[in-house]
């Protein structure tokens, strides 16, 4: 049964759309140099200003490739076209032409002579504008002039193509579903989906041909195809609704296409229509195939076989019941079964989840979680074109801006899911998507250039180099590690980032490429994953620079890096909410590059700073009580606080961070023993390796108030005595770190390891004592004349919440250092966390007693905070 729905206002006039034969592309490229100017004036938008002293510069090139590296700010760009009258005969539908500008970073006013015809804001967002007749001077001379507003970064007009043609219907029109697929059940037989017909310019009408197709996408079964002459119009949103008969429970999806013959192109839209969820048997976690060339000498134990308590399981539990259990599933998955999404980027939001969350399933074994991700993942997978595609754009814009980094994550969420159950459809949906980006991308005719395929000089696209290794490992089919050879040569283009190039000799961050700090730390982890597989030992080179670069160089105290979301000079460290430090993401991908290092070569100063970033600037990026993230987690002022995803790739990113904990606190060391890397209370059980290579079951408990003292009781168990080492991480920031085994007193460095390796009884204790030392930072370079507080690993942070009667935190100065502890009583109902201290301090001159607490902990209440204090 099919029902046809068409919504229109009264008095719309019909124009016709129908012709003999369809029409062939037409129109002309614009000039490729245009004048150019910075700065900014009304006068440079009409037509008869003087621009003969401007520069030439080219469009397809960022303006700071061109000699005006590192200005942001306003620019214009002037070039002349004559547009011939002969447009007119081949556009009267719509009575205006296309105008194509390429992509332009960040926003721009578009004019044609003196007139505005168009603007928007998207560094990755290609510009069509459709030009009126009446605007257009025909046969002579007009004046186009674009205004590019540039917030940081990079700027300018870039990329793609620069024409002037005949309008197509994409230009004016695009089909969008938005009702949600349904679930197949005994009693529910009956599906429908309405189609919108949404017009970007004013249209009376067009004529045209729907094709509608339902069909079941693993057996092509087509169960209802049909055909409708239909007319839609502008000037009220038309929709055409469909109703399906259904009886064999499965998936199903509904294409939608539609064709104006005096048009060259056809629009489409594929949507999921129903869908069942799968029975689970016999799930268990799955070893890869391959085994690294060059072993690991750190690996996480098995997330099952650790529990914790204390400070690290109030954020772990805030992490899944506030978060993820929260997530919103409707805005992750709409965007691929209503396909296009609603922002470029939010095809990542579902990978994003799988990965955090299949992780945080296999260590807590929580079911509500396990419904949620079952049911995701098996949405998700329905939503895959038969050609493996699975990406939130249409075909007309496939490949472009996040396309591939949107197939990165659902790669990797899909095999992270994958490896804890070892449902095997998450696979094969991978391989499909690995096999459709060997195919798609390379250097073979036909072939695309991954460089050219999204924004940062194609760091976006190559770094789906991870995943691609991983898929590789999981499968043994080398082609995915061809095309991870290919990324690597593909860096080497002459428009290509050139990262383990210039690592690997400059080892500057902001020097390589753009400096894009989240797309090329992701690509440094696969990177370091690349090396693990090939030996290659320039790779290991660029990242350990990289690594060296970012800890000495670009790290704030509190374990972050990024401001406007770049790698910057040599400590440039702004730290308030207008200059858009610490992107969420980057933290997140900061602790991911630092935990590959760390496992590749078991050093203690990978881990200082994963501890770092954990107790700093991680968890002060999601609210505890909440589950809501800040994107960007300033150190001076509030801390912006949201919990919906619109534009917000760090709310899924956070997540993923904490989720990796339990991977981090105690690792296996891969020839002898465990290391005891974060000290917080927790216990395992598990095998390790003794000194002999023999596989023992141990089981090591630590009992610990920490972060809030320097001591802990650990308890080594084993069903026989063992010979093996047992490393405990003795922090960089620590003082006077003993431990006490068999009634001796060892002394650790900081920094390194106290490696203990004997003989251990069926039972043992290790008694560890350290200082939580107190510290005062220097601002440096970006606050001379501040200090700030750190007591441990943790910084502190002064919040107005817990200190309501100073109305301004800029008039607070620092006294003599003389933290004390207070009690916890004098926190907020319902605070996550303990630690809170006094000392003493100034208001505007006047002795005060000031409270601080952890700048993790700090803002959850809504507070304005501080890190950094003048000094008196």
């Amino acid at each position: 049964m099919n029902k046809f729905t068409l919504l229109s206002l009264m008095g719309v006039l019909l124009v016709s759309a129908c012709a003999n034969e369809p029409k062939t592309d037409a129109g002309f490229g614009l000039p490729k140099e245009w004048k150019f100017i910075t700065g900014d004036s009304t006068a440079y938008s009409d037509p008869a200003f003087n621009d003969t002293k401007w520069k030439i510069l080219g469009v397809d090139s960022y303006w700071e490739k061109q000699g005006y590296q590192n200005y942001d700010g306003i620019g214009w760009y002037r070039t002349r076209v004559v547009i011939p009258s002969s447009f007119k005969l081949d556009n009267q539908l719509f009575k205006s032409v296309r105008i194509s500008l390429g992509k332009i970073d960040d926003s721009d006013d578009t004019y044609l002579n003196g007139q505005r015809i168009g603007g928007a804001t998207g560094w990755d967002t290609q510009r069509v504008y459709a030009v009126p007749f009446d605007l257009i001077r025909w046969d002579q001379e007009n004046i186009i002039a674009v205004r590019v507003n540039d917030l940081s970064g990079n700027g300018g007009m870039w990329g793609a193509e620069h024409t002037i043609g005949d309008m197509n219907l994409g230009d004016v029109l695009y089909l969008q579903t938005s009702d949600a697929p349904s679930k197949f059940t005994l009693e529910t037989t009956s599906f429908h989906k309405t189609v919108y017909f949404k017009f970007k310019i004013p249209i009376d009408s067009i004529q045209g041909t729907l094709n509608v197709k339902v069909y079941q996408p693993t057996s092509k079964a087509i169960i209802f195809q049909k055909e409708y002459e239909i007319v839609v119009g502008s000037k009220a949103d038309s929709l055409f609704n469909t109703s399906v008969e259904i009886k064999e429970p499965n998936f199903y999806k509904v294409d939608f296409s539609f064709t104006a013959k005096s048009l060259i192109d056809t629009i489409k839209n594929s949507s999921l229509l129903a869908y069942v969820l799968n029975p689970r048997t016999n799930e268990q976690a799955q070893t890869p195939l391959v085994t690294p060339t060059i072993a690991g000498k750190s690996l996480p134990f098995a997330l099952e076989n650790i529990a914790f308590g204390g400070y690290l399981n109030e954020r772990l539990n805030a992490n899944l019941f506030q978060r993820l259990l929260n997530i919103d599933e409707t805005g992750i998955l709409e965007c691929y079964y209503n396909r296009p999404g609603n922002q470029t980027w939010v095809g990542e939001y579902s990978g994003k989840y799988l990965h955090a969350a299949s992780r945080v399933w296999r260590s807590t074994n929580n079911a509500q979680l396990k419904a949620q991700m079952d049911r995701i993942v098996d949405i998700l997978i329905a939503c895959q074109n038969e050609d493996g595609y699975l990406g939130t754009y249409l075909p007309s814009t496939y490949w472009t801006d996040w396309d591939v980094w949107a197939h990165k994550y659902n790669m990797l969420g899909l095999l992270s899911y994958y490896s804890v159950t070892g449902y095997k459809p998450a696979l094969e949906t991978s391989k499909k998507m690995g096999d459709l980006l060997c195919k798609t991308f390379g250097e073979n005719p036909g072939q695309r250039n991954i460089i050219n395929s999204s924004g940062h000089i194609g760091m976006a696209s190559t770094s789906v180099l991870k995943p691609m290794t991983e898929l590789y490992r999981f499968t043994g089919d080398k082609k995915y590690l061809d095309f991870c050879f290919y990324i690597l040569k593909a860096y080497d283009y002459e428009n290509g980032p050139k990262v383990v190039s210039t690592l690997a000799t400059l080892g500057k961050v902001d020097k390589t490429a753009n400096g894009k700090a989240y797309e090329m730390t992701s690509n440094l982890t696969g990177i370091v994953k690349l090396y693990q597989l090939t030996g290659d030992e320039k790779l290991l080179k660029a990242a350990k620079n990289a690594w060296n670069d970012i800890s000495t160089y670009k790290l704030y105290i509190t374990g972050t890096a990024s401001e406007h979301e770049l790698y910057r000079e040599d400590f440039y460290l702004p730290a308030e909410n207008e200059v858009n430090m610490g992107e969420g993401c980057v933290t997140t991908t900061w602790i991911q590059f630092s935990q590959a290092m760390y496992n590749l070569t078991g050093e203690p100063k990978y881990m200082d700073e994963i501890e770092k970033s954990v107790y700093n600037h991680l968890f002060a990026a999601e609210n505890p009580q909440t589950g809501c993230v800040s994107y960007y987690t300033a150190l001076q002022g509030k801390k912006p606080y949201r919990c919906n995803i619109d534009a917000h790739c760090c709310l899924a990113s956070i997540p993923r961070g904490i989720a990796a904990i339990p991977e981090l606190a105690l690792t296996k060391n891969t020839k002898n023993g465990l290391n005891v890397n974060l000290y917080s209370a927790e216990k395992l059980n598990d095998k390790i390796k003794t000194k002999g290579g023999k596989e023992v079951q141990v089981n090591c408990s630590i009992q610990t108030d920490f972060p809030s003292e320097g001591k802990a009781v650990i308890t080594i168990s084993s069903n026989e005595s063992a010979n093996f080492n047992l490393a405990l991480r003795v922090p960089i920031w620590c003082k006077n770190f003993k431990a006490i085994v068999d009634g001796k007193t060892l002394d650790g460095i900081p920094g390194q390891y106290l490696n203990i390796e004997k003989e251990w009884d069926k039972e043992s204790t290790i008694r560890v004592s350290f200082d939580l030392t107190v510290q005062a930072l220097d601002g440096g370079k970006s606050y001379p004349g501040f200090i700030a507080v750190k007591v441990g690993p943790q910084v502190l942070a002064v919040d107005q919440a817990l200190n309501p009667d100073l109305k301004d935190l800029d008039k607070v100065t620092m006294g003599p250092l003389n933290l004390t502890p207070i009690s916890k009583s004098v926190l907020p109902k319902g605070w996550v966390g303990s630690q809170v201290y006094k000392t003493k301090a100034f208001y505007s001159g006047k002795p005060i007693e000031l409270k601080v607490v952890p700048f993790a902990d700090a803002g959850q209440t809504d507070g304005d905070i501080r890190v950094w204090i003048r000094k008196r």
